[in-house]
Parts: structure tokens; sequence; C-alpha cells
């Protein structure tokens, strides 16, 4: 399940650049995935992803890498 959340900050994210685009992610665009805090270059960008996660798997393999990765 994706949450926005309201009191996260970009440096508790586990990615630091969107998936979408490649830019970095800005406050105002953070999301909650499998628990983690993740971020998207804008609220567009994660308001999409939000509204239909089954239809994103480059952005829930990216997450899940990323995810992944930081708990190495």
């Amino acid at each position: 399940m994706v949450m926005s959340t309201g009191h996260i900050s970009v440096a508790q994210a586990s990615n630091k650049f969107c998936p979408r685009s490649g830019k970095a992610i800005v406050e105002d665009s953070l999301a909650t995935f499998k628990g983690d805090t993740v971020g998207f270059c804008n609220p567009s960008c994660r308001d999409s992803f939000a509204s239909d996660i089954s239809n994103n798997p480059s952005n829930t393999d990216y997450f899940d890498a990323v995810i992944k990765e930081n708990e190495l």
C-alpha cells in the first residue's frame, strides 16, 4: 500500500532520485511503500504511482531494489 507521508524528511527516504524522472526527490513528494519512505520529484509523480501501483512495475522494482540495497 502506498500512502502520502506527513512528517518525514527527504533524508529519511530510501531513494534520493525519482524513479520516473531521475531528478532529486523533494519534501512534498514522499510516500510509504512496503513500510519504507520513498520519494518522487513532484507530487504528480507520487500521486500517479500511488493511484495505480499495479501498473507501475518499473517503479516497484526500483523501490524493491533500493530498499534491499539499503538493508545490506
